[in-house]
């Protein structure tokens, strides 16, 4: 399987970036707007899609990892998608972000494993998706919440290092 180029998967994950702001603009200027949730929907589907590239980036989508976390992602695609669509309510959104988490935490093993950036970027993966999956369990402290910070962060990171560095050859 040929791996994608890293500064285009980089350049694609930019573009999810700029979809996500201004779906969340459009949002916040008029919840109820159609082309607010279709941007966020696109957005939602947009994200699927540099997933599958950052996986094939970093080995194989279709073994160990890989498959959970291609599984996470449209899972959590799908809540998300119906919680903007749809308005299925904070449950959908809430499902949608522990399973963004889990997606993060097999990302950052497939990161660390891979060798190609440095693997202190799939270490706050992991832990930034971790937090991101249980901190919306009612009994896990709110002290918590710095770590699910560090998923964002970890993403941005990640973003940042394939546009200007790439990946190790």
């Amino acid at each position: 399987m040929t791996r994608p180029n890293a500064r285009m998967t980089g350049v694609l994950y930019l573009a999810y970036f700029v979809i996500a702001g201004v779906g969340q603009v459009l949002a916040l200027q008029d919840p109820a707007s159609a082309l607010a949730a279709a941007v966020q929907v696109g957005g939602t589907i947009w994200y699927s899609i540099v997933a599958l590239f950052l996986c094939r980036l970093f080995g194989d989508p279709t073994r160990g990892t890989g498959i959970l976390a291609m599984v996470s992602v449209v899972v959590g695609c799908v809540f998300q998608s119906l919680y903007f669509a749809l308005g299925l309510g904070r449950g959908a959104e809430v499902l949608a972000l522990a399973f963004f988490g889990l997606f993060l935490v097999f990302l950052g093993f497939r990161v660390v494993g891979s060798a190609l950036i440095p693997r202190a970027i799939g270490v706050a993966l992991i832990v930034g998706g971790a937090a991101s999956s249980v901190l919306w369990l009612p009994f896990v402290p709110a002290a918590l919440a710095p770590a699910f910070l560090l998923g964002g962060v970890a993403e941005l990171v990640l973003l940042l290092w394939l546009l200007i560095v790439g990946v190790r050859r």
